[in-house]
């Protein structure tokens, strides 16, 4: 439980200091106000919610890092092991313990310290008596708190069994708190985001990027009620959904108003045309040069992350058919392909071809053997800029937001303020064809939802006629080719009993060999050992970490 951590209401601007337990009290720096002389004003309530929000951007989980999530899936592998890529490739080997770093612990402590910050703020704002801050800025600082909150406290509900719950800044006699049932959490998590809905407008990203609108927190609902309604009375996930849960979903993905999805694939993604998204619902928020993401290093230059084969066998052609049956398939040399002593421009040749005739999102989400090609730059598509410092051993590497770069400069360079996506309209249209076919099934709703997002991308609307089952089918599968690199795959295996399978798909990889591992235990994780030892005992262990 991170309680015992010093608590910064540290911003990019102003280095503000609040300490908050004995054994991270140190001297405010110079600079730093201190406690007593903050809080006195709006103009310190302003700065602090910037700070609350600052949480997003400071943990790499929900923000810049969050594409390692499909490391651990059947679409992609992590090529280092390195905690600032969550140690995701030794965790789908089974590198699953309480003493691990990465998201194991990274999580469990950054969520809880964004919680602690929110905390801190309620309570100085309910007992601030200033007449500065009106009624209408009063309640909507509190509402955009609540739902920080609520996020936070999803991330803890998706990734551990069971977490303490409290919404208070604790004291230091206060800090330690015994776990929370998982009913407990979700019922926390969706009264934050109700009562935030209630209080917010319908502002679009347009209006307030990066901040909790009144789509995003219902966006939100939509998301941990469909998490929950794969889950049994326990909170377990089984994949098998709960009609009534799913009318709930259904609920909350109409209340999301006034967006709609971008025409380019690229808008949401690209810095200088994220400010055009009509799609773009939340945000982790980018401001260069003095905030910049880790993007174009990260999956770029170092190339932390390879697209496995199975994902690039996925996506369909453009005719709407499986690549392998459709006609318009152009067949590859597996051998060359596979072949490490084979020349690397005749292999790079080889990989090109499974591009062609296929769905636009595959291009727009993946590369073939390090060539990068920008539609916003002069000459696409013949502007390719081939970078291979730390090309992947799987031949495909990453490219749904990286940021364009010329074959002057280096990605090493790059200075990248894009904001990264956490909740766009596709996902919302998504979860409510889902929904609407796991409550009611495949009816007119269900398919104009899931045809929305695949017309966008110039795929073929869905045969008419499909079982309910086979909707299903289909639908996770537009949610697999859609979402790449955004980090909702895993949860999805996740809620739909499937990571199981990752390890047989895994294994298939022909130029990585990576032993993959799972266990029931990983549908969650344990809680960090070092919160554990620290507790005196109030703070247990998931018994199937003991």
């Amino acid at each position: 439980m991170k309680k015992r951590i010093l608590f910064y209401i540290g911003l990019i601007y102003v280095g503000l200091t609040v300490s908050s337990c004995s054994d991270f009290l140190q001297k405010d720096p110079p600079s730093s106000p201190s406690e007593s002389i903050f809080w006195q004003k709006k103009s310190d309530f302003d700065y602090a919610l910037t700070a609350c929000y600052s949480s997003i951007i400071d943990n790499g989980f929900t923000s810049d890092m969050g594409p390692c999530f499909d490391n651990l899936t059947d679409n992609a592998l992590c090529q280092f092991d390195d905690g600032w890529y969550g140690k995701t490739k030794t965790m789908i080997m089974g590198d699953i313990y309480s003493t691990t770093d990465g998201f194991v612990s990274g999580v469990f402590n950054g969520s809880f310290k964004a919680i602690s910050r929110c905390n801190l703020f309620m309570d100085k704002l309910n007992a601030y008596e200033g007449t500065d801050i009106s009624d209408t800025d009063r309640t909507y600082m509190i509402a955009q708190v609540k739902a920080l909150r609520a996020y936070f406290y999803h991330w803890l509900f998706f990734c551990y069994k069971e977490v303490p719950v409290f919404t208070n800044f604790l004291s230091l006699e206060e800090q330690y708190q015994p776990k929370a049932s998982r009913k407990e959490i979700y019922d926390q998590i969706m009264k934050d985001f109700s009562e935030a809905a209630a209080a917010l407008n319908d502002a679009t990203y347009m209006d307030a990027p990066g901040r909790f609108t009144k789509g995003a927190c219902y966006a939100y609902m939509a998301r941990v009620e469909m998490f929950n309604a794969y889950s049994d009375d326990n909170g377990i996930p089984t994949g098998i959904a709960k009609p009534e849960a799913m009318k709930k979903v259904i609920e909350y993905c109409e209340n999301v108003k006034g967006y709609a999805l971008d025409k380019s694939l690229r808008t949401a993604f690209i810095e200088s045309q994220q400010m055009s998204s009509t799609e773009m619902i939340f945000s982790a928020r980018y401001a260069a040069p003095d905030l910049t993401n880790s993007a174009n290093v990260a999956y770029c230059a170092w190339s932390c992350t390879m697209i496995q084969r199975n994902l690039v066998d996925a996506y369909e052609c453009t005719d709407g058919k499986a690549w392998g049956e459709s006609p318009l398939t152009v067949p590859v040399n597996e051998d060359l392909l596979t072949s490490p002593a084979a020349d690397k421009a005749a292999v790079r040749a080889e990989r090109e071809k499974l591009f062609i005739n296929r769905d636009a999102r595959m291009s727009a989400s993946i590369i073939p053997s390090t060539v990068y090609r920008f539609p916003e730059l002069p000459g696409y598509p013949d502007n390719a800029v081939i970078y291979d410092s730390e090309p992947g051993f799987t031949g495909f590497g990453v490219f749904r937001f990286i940021q364009p770069f010329t074959a002057d400069e280096k990605p090493y360079n790059s200075i990248v303020g894009a904001d990264f996506n956490l909740m766009r309209y596709a996902h919302v249209l998504l979860m409510l064809a889902e929904a609407e076919n796991e409550a009611n099934g495949p009816t007119a709703k269900a398919y104009d939802a899931i045809n929305q997002v695949r017309v966008r991308a110039g795929q073929p609307e869905l045969p008419q006629g499909l079982t309910k089952e086979q909707l299903r089918d289909r639908i996770r599968k537009e949610w697999r080719i859609e979402t790449v690199l955004e980090g909702w795959r895993y949860f999805q295996l996740k809620q739909w009993n499937e990571l199981k399978n990752v390890p047989a798909i895994v294994a298939q990889e022909k130029l990585y060999t990576v032993a993959a591992k799972y266990e029931d235990r990983f549908m969650f994780w344990p809680i960090p050992q070092a919160e554990i030892d620290k507790a005196n005992g109030l703070l247990i262990q998931d018994p199937a970490y003991k």
